[in-house]
This record gives structure tokens, C-alpha cells and sequence, in this order.
């Protein structure tokens, strides 16, 4: 057998059950057929040597017989080293910082060896690689004696060092990686050992008293990436190449904690290392404190002109997304302060151009269209702070604190009220998020609270089971581990494994997929099987309150035509409110102290209401009278004043809860943010034209 056959064997021999054949490909990172291969090669080992072979269970996986498991553990000198086949991808990336990360000269040799390729496959990574660099303004060139060097700007080279270091981010995380350099460096794939171990503890003992001295505590993910990323850039400046700082930049940063507290960090590590680090790579190092996600600030230099002016902008930022998104948040106090934590630094990574991977960002917009939608209309207010546009990736950061601060409805889980605490490492954005969904899934679950990593490795746990992010330390508690942004699927199966646990008793009856799928094609012939999977997965185990984002009632369910009116004019703005209610009070969806919640909010706060040019969107509180989620139109001839703004159509808004009307808002938003569209509205002379337009941006 080869190394990847004995490493698959040793994990059937160590599982101690069923092992899926997905799991094995997502081990191994190889195709099915590559594993079934394998395990031919397996058996006929085994069989060689008089032992069962490994079998399968249609539905369950694979495993070997307690007899063959002693005697492979026992008497057959199986391999513990780890195998992991990598992608194309991630060998360009490994490439790169073997050239990059170390001092001594890398060769097509070296590259050959480390990942047991021919020369071809090697040639031919190496040709590929050159291409991605030559669009990062970066040189790969080759040489007799020197082997592959990279030429270029040095930030540039460091730039795309983070790049490539999020491509081979091992699966449990670089916390998943330290953790298990700290237990045993044998069990750490080969690429890895580019890294000095020793050297990476000693840079997490700095950071962990930077963080003492500035009074912070970094997001655990970021602290292990800050270990990561410094090592590399050390390795830089050991090989004689050091960045410049433009010395406006400098200005800025010598004024701030962080400054500090990278001079005593860089101070320390000089000493222990006995190199020199020259003054602009400590303002460097700075830049990327600066624009570290934080857990906590307990001295936040939210006092300099920069940080007041930011403070302002996400208070425009709030109150522009509750009236875009019709929903007021309950404690805006508190959601102005985290998310001023999460902006300070996301403020000086797009200003001083770090660029940072959000592995949550597509599901983030798959999962939360709406929200993101409503996120890209507040954003110009950051935007014009900083004179720059804001990209994808930092707008699903802000979009996690916003989806965060609305609450979902939910399920209940049992009878007995259990306890449940969240361990996320990935910040205060992220882990509202995923205590919001939580609360919905889980309506009769105490949540104990949200924990980091290290809070984690310390509190006393008194609770039923966790949530988290990572795999964590066993402390006796069951733990489940989910991604951060979930989706249908996501709850469903969260919701399985949990009832599981705490309702063995339960009588519901459990199906298998798997089992009716083996049933059927026995019998018949399946075109799709996939397809087939995900419409029983619907159909037998999709909790009945569990709303998928993407099955919000749209723009035309929430105001069909039998709830739009037509009048020449009113004489108020109150008497337009109260008129353009009557369908929705008529038809039982509000009560009448709904619009006079909705009049005594303008006369209270002004003409916020009025959303666009001519366009009003009146609306109160969700427990201000409303019976359910609707809307209504009045369509005026002729406008009438709001408090110093013209109006012809009123769109009343009558949200049950925080989320459900999302959809709808934010269809009609975009019917109004195309001007073509949103004058052919006012030019409308019937119902019918109305009806057509929106309609139409009801499938958008």
C-alpha cells in the first residue's frame, strides 16, 4: 500500500463507528473513486495477511471488525502519519511562501518531493502560479543556482503572502494547527513544517501581553491569523527585505495605542531573535494591529477627530438602516458600540489597503439577501469617511452585526428547558449573528451565553450542550460544531442531532434519506439522485417552522392589488396615513392604535417616513397593534406635506416581526432606486400599471 491507502485504513481502524465515504474525500481531499481504488488495495492487503475485509453499509459508511481492528492496532505496523492530498490551488499556494517564507533557495526538486508529483505536474503549477502573480504586479523568475525567487514591491509580496496563507488554512483553523503543534508536531502535514513551532508559541505569548498592554482582546480566529501573518513577514525582514511607510502614514499611526504596543512587541522579538527591525516595519506591523477585529476594548481611543467622526457615521449608518428596513432596533446603544468596535478596525484595513478574506461572505449573501441589500444602502456613509468603495467582504462583516440585532422566530425544542452555550471565534459581528439564529431555531433553550476560545477554556460550564464554530477541547459537555451563517439544511440537521440527544424518548419517528433512496432504486430507475436526496431531506425532516430566508413573502403576496388605492387628494398627511390603512385595518392585519402609532411617530420624529422623492413609507412597531405582516397603498393625484416633504404615495408597513417583510422592503426598494421604473409609478394613471411594475421586481 502507499501512504494515502495506510492513512485511509488507519482511519477506518480508528473510527469508532461507521465512516462515510464523504468523510473520507473530504479527509483526504480526493475523488470517490480515488478512495474506492484505495480500498481495493486495502483489502487486498488485508487479505494477504488472513484478516476481514473492510465493508460497507448502504446508508452508514464503512468499517472493520473489532477482531481486525486489534490486530491492525496490535501486530500490523500501520503509519500514524497524516495524508492530505492537495489541490492544484493549494500547491501554487504552498509555492509561493516555501519561495517567499524561507531563506533557504527553493527548486522544481523541492516542490517534486513535497508533494509527490512528477516534474510536469510541478512545471505546470509553477507556470500557473506565474500567471495569478503577474496580475498581483509580481515577478516569479528562475535561476541555476538560486532556484525560484519572487521580484516585486515588498508590500505587494506581503499582501499576497495573506493570500496564500488563506488557502491552506488547515480544516480546524491555524487554532486547530497551534493547538496541535502544542500536543504533537508529528501529526502535522509536511507543508506545514515550513513554520517553526517554537518560534510561533513564543510570537502567541507576545501577542497575548500586547494584549494586556493595550487593553484588548483580539477575536481568536484573528489572534491566530496575527501569529501566523508576523512570522512571515519575520521571515522577510531575516532575509534583508523590509517594507516602506509613507511618512503621512507614520503621523497617523505614532499617535496611537497600538503604535506602542507594536514597539515593545517588535523590541521583544529583536532581542529574543537577535535581528533588527528597522522603524518602518514597526509602523507596518502597527497598520495590521490597527486593523484587527476585536472581542473587547476596555480603552477605546474613540476620541481623536477620526474616531468621532467614524462614531457619527455609524449612527447615520443605524438609523438609516432601520428606516430603510422599517424595524427599530431595541438597544441602538448598544448595537452603535459593537459595531463602532468592528468599524475602528475595518476604518484602518480599507485605508491602509489590507485586504482580508470572508470565507462567510457568499453565505452570508445567500442566506441574507435582504439584509445585505439593505447594508449596501447604508454604506455610503462609511464609504464617504474613508473616500473610498467598500467591498463585498467588509459588507458582509457589517451585514453579520445588523442580520445579528433582528430577531427570528422559532421552534421549541422539548419540554424541559435545557441550557446551551455558543463558542465563535470570529467576533462580535458573527457571534450576534449566530446567537440570533439560535434563539429562533431553539425558542425554549436558555442561551447561557457566547464565549470565545479562551473564555471557553476557562469558564466553569453549566450548561446542557454548546454550539460552536471549531471542534473544541473535550470538557464532558456535548458539542455540536456548525458554520457560523446557517442555512435550511444547516438548521435541520442541528435540529436532529440535539433532539437526538435530549429526546430519545421522543415518538416522532426518525426517516433516513439514505434508506428510501436505496429502496427506491432498487425498484426504479433515479435520473438525479442528488436532487432526489435534497426533495426527501425537504419532505421528511424539514422543521415546519423553519422559514427559509429565500421563501419571505415577496413585494406582490405582501400588497396585492385589492389593497391599493387611487385618490385625487387628501387634505393632511394624517388624513393620507389614516386612508392608506383602511385596507389593511378592514382586512384584520392591524388594529386601529397601529395608525395612530404610525401619526404620532412623524409627529415625534419628523418626516423620516419619507423614504424617496414623493415615495412615504409609514410604519410603527411590530406590538403598536400589528396582527400580521401586510401593506397597503394610497396613490395621490395630487401631493400632499409631510412636515416640509412632498408625497403622492403612501406605502404603509405593517411588519409582524423584525424580518419577515425583508424581502418585500427590499423589492420595493429597488423599484424605487430605478428612476425609470419609479417615474413610470408616478406617471401611472391605473392599478393595473402598478400591479405590472411591481410584479415585475416581485421575482428580483
Amino acid at each position: 500500500m502507499d501512504q494515502r491507502s495506510m492513512a485511509i485504513l488507519n482511519q477506518i481502524s480508528q473510527s469508532d463507528s461507521y465512516i462515510s465515504m464523504q468523510r473520507l474525500t473530504e479527509i483526504f481531499n480526493v475523488s470517490r473513486r480515488t478512495v474506492y481504488n484505495d480500498l481495493d488495495k486495502i483489502n487486498y492487503w488485508l487479505k494477504e495477511r488472513n484478516l476481514s475485509e473492510v465493508k460497507q453499509v448502504r446508508g452508514k459508511g464503512l468499517y472493520l471488525d473489532q477482531a481486525t481492528k486489534q490486530e491492525v492496532a496490535v501486530n500490523v505496523m500501520v503509519s500514524d502519519a497524516p495524508y492530505y492530498e492537495f489541490s492544484p490551488k493549494e500547491r501554487r499556494a504552498w509555492i509561493y511562501l516555501y519561495i517567499v517564507g524561507q531563506e533557504k533557495p527553493y527548486f522544481l526538486e523541492d516542490m517534486k518531493e513535497l508533494f509527490q508529483v512528477s516534474r510536469n505536474t510541478a512545471l505546470e503549477d509553477i507556470k500557473q502560479l506565474k500567471v495569478e502573480l503577474d496580475e498581483q504586479q509580481l515577478n516569479l523568475v528562475s535561476e541555476r543556482k538560486s532556484g525560484y525567487t519572487i521580484y516585486g514591491d515588498e508590500s505587494d509580496i506581503r499582501r499576497s503572502l495573506i493570500h496564500y496563507l488563506s488557502i491552506v488554512v488547515p480544516e480546524n483553523g491555524w487554532y486547530g494547527f497551534l493547538a496541535d503543534m502544542d500536543s504533537n508536531s508529528e501529526t502535522v502535514v509536511q507543508p506545514y513544517h515550513l513554520f517553526d513551532f517554537q518560534m510561533l508559541r513564543w510570537l502567541r505569548q507576545l501577542f497575548n501581553q500586547y494584549e494586556k498592554q493595550i487593553e484588548i482582546e483580539f477575536t481568536d480566529e484573528v489572534l491566530n491569523n496575527l501569529v501566523v501573518w508576523f512570522y512571515v513577514f519575520i521571515q522577510r525582514i531575516k532575509q534583508g527585505e523590509n517594507v516602506e511607510i509613507d511618512p503621512v502614514e507614520r503621523e497617523v499611526i505614532d499617535s496611537t495605542d497600538e503604535h506602542q504596543g507594536a514597539q515593545t512587541l517588535c523590541d521583544r522579538l529583536a532581542e529574543s531573535m537577535n535581528i533588527v527591525i528597522p522603524l518602518d516595519e514597526k509602523f507596518y506591523f502597527s497598520k495590521y494591529l490597527l486593523s484587527a477585529k476585536v472581542n473587547y476594548n476596555f480603552s477605546p481611543q474613540f476620541e481623536s477627530q477620526e474616531m468621532m467622526l467614524l462614531r457619527e457615521v455609524v449612527e447615520k449608518m443605524v438609523s438609516d438602516f432601520q428606516i430603510y428596513a422599517a424595524v427599530e432596533f431595541e438597544n441602538q446603544r448598544h448595537m452603535i458600540q459593537n459595531l463602532l468596535l468592528h468599524l475602528k478596525p475595518a476604518y484602518y484595513r480599507i485605508k491602509y489597503g489590507i485586504s482580508i478574506e470572508n470565507s462567510l461572505r457568499d453565505s452570508v449573501k445567500r442566506n441574507y439577501p435582504e439584509v445585505f441589500h439593505l447594508t449596501e444602502k447604508v454604506i455610503h456613509h462609511f464609504e464617504n469617511l474613508i473616500d473610498q468603495p467598500v467591498n463585498e467582504n467588509e459588507i458582509a462583516f457589517i451585514t453579520m452585526h445588523f442580520g445579528g440585532w433582528l430577531r427570528k422566530e422559532g421552534v421549541i425544542l422539548g419540554q424541559h428547558r435545557k441550557k446551551l452555550l455558543i463558542v465563535c471565534t470570529n467576533g462580535l459581528g458573527t457571534s450576534r449573528l449566530l446567537e440570533s439564529q439560535l434563539k429562533g431555531l431553539f425558542s425554549d433553550v436558555e442561551i447561557a451565553g457566547v464565549a470565545s476560545l479562551r473564555e471557553y477554556e476557562k469558564i466553569d460550564l453549566s450548561v446542557d450542550f454548546i454550539v460552536s464554530t471549531i471542534g473544541l477541547p473535550d470538557r464532558g459537555n456535548p458539542v455540536f460544531v456548525v458554520n457560523p451563517v446557517l442555512n435550511n439544511e444547516d438548521k435541520e440537521q442541528l435540529l436532529k442531532k440535539v433532539n437526538s440527544l435530549f429526546q430519545s424518548s421522543s415518538n416522532q419517528q426518525v426517516y433516513s434519506v439514505e434508506t428510501v433512496m436505496d429502496m427506491v432504486k432498487r425498484y426504479a430507475t433515479v435520473r438525479d439522485e442528488e436532487v432526489l436526496r435534497q426533495e426527501l431531506r425537504g419532505y421528511l425532516h424539514s422543521p415546519l417552522a423553519i422559514e427559509n430566508e429565500k421563501n419571505k413573502p415577496s413585494l406582490m403576496e405582501l400588497l396585492p392589488d385589492k389593497r391599493i388605492i387611487f385618490e385625487n387628494s387628501v387634505s393632511t398627511w394624517e388624513e393620507a396615513i389614516k386612508k392608506a390603512s383602511e385596507p389593511l385595518l378592514k382586512q384584520g392585519f392591524i388594529q386601529g392604535t397601529y395608525i395612530e402609532k404610525m401619526i404620532q411617530s412623524i409627529n415625534e420624529h419628523g418626516p423620516y417616513v419619507v423614504i424617496s422623492e414623493q415615495i412615504a413609507l409609514p410604519h410603527a412597531k411590530p406590538d403598536d397593534g400589528v396582527m400580521m405582516t401586510g401593506m397597503s397603498m394610497l396613490y395621490l393625484e395630487e401631493p400632499i406635506d409631510v412636515m416640509g416633504k412632498s408625497a403622492r404615495i403612501f406605502i404603509v408597513l405593517a411588519p409582524s416581526d423584525n424580518e419577515r417583510h425583508l424581502k418585500a422592503l427590499a423589492q420595493l426598494t429597488k423599484l424605487f432606486s430605478d428612476k425609470s421604473y419609479k417615474e413610470k409609478v408616478l406617471q401611472a394613471n391605473n392599478k393595473e400599471q402598478i400591479i405590472n411594475m411591481i410584479r415585475a421586481h416581485s421575482t428580483r
